[in-house]
C-alpha cells in the first residue's frame, strides 16, 4: 500500500494546486508523528466521534511505524 503526503495551496479546496508530493518513508513517518503529538487533546463526548478519533490515531501510529 502506498503512503504519501501531498501539499496543496489555494483560495479553496476546489481551487488548490499541488505544490509538493512525497512518498519518502521518513518524511511520511515524521509527519504522522507530529500529527500524533497534536491528537488526543480534544475530548469527544459523542461516542461516534470518539471512535473515529481512536481509529485516526491508530492509523497514524501505523504510518509512523512504517507498517504496511
Amino acid at each position: 500500500m502506498a503512503t504519501f503526503l501531498a501539499l496543496y495551496r489555494g483560495d479553496s479546496v476546489s481551487a488548490a494546486k499541488l505544490l509538493a508530493l512525497s512518498a519518502n518513508p521518513q518524511v511520511v513517518s515524521d509527519f504522522a508523528a507530529r500529527l500524533l503529538e497534536e491528537t488526543g487533546r480534544e475530548q469527544y463526548r459523542d461516542p461516534v466521534l470518539k471512535e473515529l478519533e481512536h481509529g485516526r490515531q491508530r492509523a497514524l501510529q501505523l504510518v509512523k511505524s512504517g507498517t504496511k
